[in-house]
C-alpha cells in the first residue's frame, strides 16, 4: 500500500509540474514562435523592423570609407598608401596617434553619399589631457567607388597641403574641421 501511495504521490507531482509549465494564462504554449521575424544573415537578432535598401547601402559605404586603402601622394612628394582616418591623423601630424573613430554616411542622391569621419584623440601627456576632433568629410560615388573631399580635413589628408595655410583661405574648406555640436 505504502508504494502505491509514493507511486501516486510521484505522478501527481510530475502532473502538477507539467500542467505548471504549460500555461501562463496567455493561450500560449511553450513551443511557440516569437511575433518578430526571424533575423538574416544581414540584420541584428532581435531587430523588429527590416532595414531599408538605403540603410543597408549606407552601411556597405560606412564599412568602405572604414577600410578602403587611398594612395595618395602629399605636397612633399611622399606617397601614402592608407586608410582615410590614418591620413587625417597624418593630416593632424599624429600618425601613430591612439584614437577613437565614427564613420557616418548620408545618402545625397541617386549613388552619392556624404561620408563624415569623427575621429577623437585625448593626449594624456598633458595635463589636464588635450582633446582633439578631427571631422573629415567626403563626397563618395558608389557606382565609381571613388572619394572627394568636401572639407579642410578631407582635403588636407588627400592632398597634404593645408587647405587653410594660403593667404587667400577656401572658405568651404576652412577650418579643417567644424565644430562637433551637440
Amino acid at each position: 500500500m505504502s508504494r502505491r501511495f509514493v507511486a501516486l504521490l510521484f505522478l501527481l507531482g510530475i502532473a502538477l509540474v507539467a500542467a505548471g509549465c504549460g500555461s501562463d494564462g496567455d493561450d500560449t504554449s511553450p513551443t511557440s514562435t516569437p511575433a518578430t521575424p526571424a533575423a538574416t544573415g544581414s540584420e541584428t537578432p532581435g531587430t523588429p523592423f527590416p532595414r531599408s535598401d538605403i540603410s543597408k547601402r549606407g552601411e556597405d559605404v560606412e564599412k568602405v570609407a572604414d577600410t578602403v586603402l587611398q594612395e595618395v601622394t602629399w605636397a612633399d612628394g611622399t606617397t601614402y598608401d592608407e586608410t582615410i582616418a590614418a591620413l587625417m591623423l597624418r593630416s593632424d601630424d599624429r600618425p601613430g596617434a591612439a584614437h577613437g573613430r565614427r564613420v557616418v554616411a548620408s545618402w545625397l542622391e541617386d549613388d552619392h553619399w556624404l561620408v563624415t569621419i569623427y575621429i577623437h584623440i585625448e593626449d594624456r601627456s598633458t595635463d589636464p589631457p588635450t582633446v582633439i576632433d578631427l571631422i573629415g568629410e567626403l563626397y563618395y560615388d558608389e557606382s565609381d567607388k571613388t572619394f572627394e573631399p568636401a572639407n579642410g580635413r578631407g582635403s588636407f589628408a588627400f592632398t597634404g597641403r593645408d587647405p587653410c595655410a594660403s593667404d587667400k583661405p577656401n572658405p568651404d574648406l576652412c577650418p579643417l574641421d567644424k565644430e562637433i555640436t551637440s
